[in-house]
């Protein structure tokens, strides 16, 4: 699996993307040499990538021992939905304010997309469309750069998200259903049923997580 660049910052996305998609297990030990070879780059750039993930709590180096994956922080996770909550329904909420009919209908269109990569069960378009869903709200609002802010934040809770996404026995549908319940409520200007809607979206992870932790019961500490 090839994935070689020149370009340290692509490198560092590659490696985190691995990271994300559980491509690197949670737990299992790195090799800086293997890393060396994929990415296609120098050890002292490989040594940057490795520290920059460490201190994001990505990696966890061990002295003596090396550097694992780190295992997913559940804690961390309910932590990140706490902030996410917290501001998304601002966030919406102001959105619902200013909304056109043009950004509706692309609210629309992406919900149709990402139906349509459920269909082919192709989980990277899925989670890349929802991801562009919410952050069109901040785009809205005039938020970006929260929704940037937030991405650091959300490490852990996107690593769950994802391995979310290919535990069969849990619908994906479930999160379409509840963007078209969003937009919905949006255009209707039901402020006080869209606050709830986006509480109990954002908390699919309650009725989830221990389907995911059954599936992947090494995966978390």
């Amino acid at each position: 699996m090839v994935k070689s660049t020149k370009n340290k910052e692509d490198a560092y996305d590659i490696v985190k993307d691995m990271i994300l998609k559980s491509e690197l297990k949670p737990g299992s030990k790195v090799s800086k040499n293997e890393l060396t070879e994929l990415l296609g780059i120098g050890e002292t750039p490989v040594r940057e990538i490795i520290f920059r993930l460490n201190r994001e709590g990505l990696f966890q180096v061990i002295p003596q021992s090396g550097t694992y994956v780190s295992k997913i922080d559940l804690q961390e996770v309910y932590e990140a939905i706490f902030v996410r909550e917290t501001l998304e329904k601002l966030i919406i909420m102001e959105a619902c304010d200013v909304i056109t009919e043009e950004q509706i209908k692309e609210l629309e269109m992406k919900i149709q997309i990402q139906k349509i990569y459920d269909d082919v069960d192709d989980y990277d378009s899925f989670f890349e469309q929802d991801e562009e869903f919410h952050a069109f709200f901040y785009l809205i609002a005039d938020k970006l750069h929260v929704w940037k802010w937030l991405q650091l934040l959300n490490l852990q809770l996107n690593r769950y998200r994802y391995l979310r996404l290919e535990v069969k026995e849990l619908p994906r549908y479930h999160i379409t259903e509840g963007h078209e319940n969003l937009v919905k409520l949006i255009k209707e200007k039901r402020k006080p049923e869209l606050e709830e809607a986006i509480s109990k979206h954002l908390h699919l992870i309650d009725n989830d997580a221990a389907k995911v932790i059954k599936a992947f019961p090494d995966y978390f500490e």
